[in-house]
């Protein structure tokens, strides 16, 4: 996404790009999403506030809302078939604790800032949506779903279009500022922009600052509308919970109730799972107990990594010594990430920088690179996110 967004917003402006893609467009996390398109991708507004100040937090929500318009404005302009579906957000409480700790708050955060939310305590929930189990919710309006890997397709064949040179299964092996250098030759270039999201590593960058989360995706059969309507007795949503490890759900364009979930031994793990017995039975379990009316049936499953720095930001810089190669990771959520690929082509072309400071791979966390060589990143990851967003909770 962050990729394809920097050399669309490019090729508009006339610069002449080429895009190297390790495998293909779509192949990685951007591709594997549940196509969630909300700022609130892992930081509600709330969390942005408190922890940055009332103008940072307002210029990350800003930030992360104007991916999501790009997003929305591409698939206008360019026509883009991937199951475009308006659907706004829920974030519900699976505790009395978490509506009073993190919905009220950020219901009140999105009022006391202009933006439109509504409130939902227990009882106002259930016509909404068709479970007694959560504690309330807030909603707001302006987001939306989509199918991403199609979403990313479309961009490829678009920008190819547009004269972009796409090299698909190419491997870089290095970068630097005359360009870059593959297994098959290499390319000359007076700027390059890296956007290997959690594998910045892998070239040198950002390493001490980007890790990755694991999470799992599945979808159920086609549902009746009468089944569709035990989860969503009203308007079709876009719902994540409030646990540590949290669910999210909605339904695509097909009728089929798209499902996330994970579990703590896997969200950190080194390796990626290919699959998990575990999590399917988790999925299973949270729709029997939030809607036991609902039998459904999950026909797909699959395993999705995603790269995350220790607050949740991206991380934006520069190679050290090579002004004329910039990288950006860490977007947790396509709107962050459409939003970076935009900033770092304005960076290119007009030198942007505004948010060079904040998002700095190099700016200062809740465990430090030290601490973290004791800990090991599993553990420094996990125990900074819970001190980011958890705690308060």
């Amino acid at each position: 996404m962050a990729g394809l967004t920097c050399a669309h917003r490019l090729a508009e402006r006339g610069v002449e790009v080429a895009l190297v893609e390790q495998a293909w467009c779509g192949a990685g996390a951007s591709g594997k999403t549940s196509g969630f398109i909300t700022p609130d991708s892992e930081l509600a507004l709330v969390d942005l506030v408190t922890r940055h100040g009332e103008a940072r937090g307002l210029q990350l929500w800003e930030f992360a809302r104007s991916g999501l318009e790009r997003i929305r404005r591409t698939i206008r302009e360019l026509a883009i078939d991937c199951d475009y579906q308006v659907q706004d957000s829920l974030f519900v409480a699976r505790s009395a604790r978490a509506f009073r700790r993190a919905i009220e708050p950020e219901h009140r955060s999105h009022s006391a800032h202009g933006y439109r939310s509504t409130l939902y305590g227990r009882q106002e929930l259930e016509p909404i949506l068709g479970s007694r189990a959560y504690h309330g919710g807030v909603r707001y309006d302006g987001t939306f779903g989509i199918d991403s890997y199609a979403y990313c397709r479309a961009l490829r064949e678009a920008l190819e279009k547009m004269g972009v040179r796409v090299y698909e299964g190419t491997s870089v092996t290095r970068v630097h500022d005359r360009g870059v250098e593959t297994a098959d030759g290499a390319l000359s270039a007076r700027t390059v922009a890296v956007f290997t999201d959690r594998c910045l590593a892998d070239l040198g960058l950002a390493s001490a600052a980007v890790y990755h989360v694991q999470t799992f995706l599945a979808v159920s059969q086609p549902l009746r509308d009468d089944e569709i309507r035990i989860v969503f007795p009203a308007d079709r949503l876009m719902v994540w919970d409030t646990d540590l490890v949290y669910q999210y759900f909605r339904v695509t364009g097909e009728g089929r109730l798209l499902v996330g979930a994970a579990d703590l031994r896997h969200t950190y793990a080194r390796r990626e799972a290919r699959s998990s017995p575990g999590v399917v039975r988790k999925m299973y379990r949270y729709l029997a107990e939030q809607f036991p009316p609902l039998r459904i049936d999950l026909e797909y499953f699959w395993p999705g990594s995603l790269g995350v720095s220790k607050d949740f930001l991206p991380v934006l810089g520069r190679q050290e010594q090579q002004s004329d190669v910039h990288f950006a990771g860490a977007g947790a959520g396509l709107p962050w990430a459409a939003a970076l690929g935009e900033y770092i082509a304005d960076k290119i072309r007009a030198g942007r920088d505004e948010l060079d400071e904040l998002l700095s791979a190099a700016r200062g966390f809740t465990i430090g690179s030290r601490l973290q060589r004791v800990l090991g990143k599993p553990v420094s990851f996990a125990l900074s996110h819970a001190a980011v967003k958890y705690l308060r909770r």
